[in-house]
């Protein structure tokens, strides 16, 4: 094969990883949005991004891409919490999110008072 046929392939390889990657990325932001919403939270900045790459087989021992990509978001709209998408090529293994919510402090009213009538 020649010189420019090798640099055709080389590019067609190097496009095709590179769309993969891209859809892979919007499944990912997707199902962040979705957690994040189910939570009744916000993501912050509207993306993720990609924390691990790594070469992994699925339950059929198929070699796929197992990405884990990281976003970040709030419960309360001043705090920055972060959480993590696993996929597997483009099947979702896990969403992760860091504990949030933090339940307000309980009040007990208690008679006797200083305030209080006797």
């Amino acid at each position: 094969m020649s010189g420019e046929l090798w640099a055709i392939l080389l590019f067609a390889v190097l496009g095709v990883c590179w769309f993969d990657s891209m859809r892979a990325r919007e499944a990912a932001l997707a199902i962040a949005q979705r957690a994040v919403d189910n939570a009744d939270c916000q993501l912050l900045d509207a993306t993720v991004s990609l924390n691990a790459l790594r070469l992994a087989r699925d339950d059929e021992g198929v070699p796929r891409l197992h990405r884990v990509y990281r976003f970040e978001f709030s419960d309360d709209g001043t705090r920055r919490l972060p959480g993590t998408v696993t996929l597997l090529g483009r099947t979702l293994l896990r969403v992760e999110m860091a504990p949030h919510r933090e339940m307000p402090p309980t009040w007990t009213v208690v008679r006797g008072g200083r305030d209080d009538p006797p």
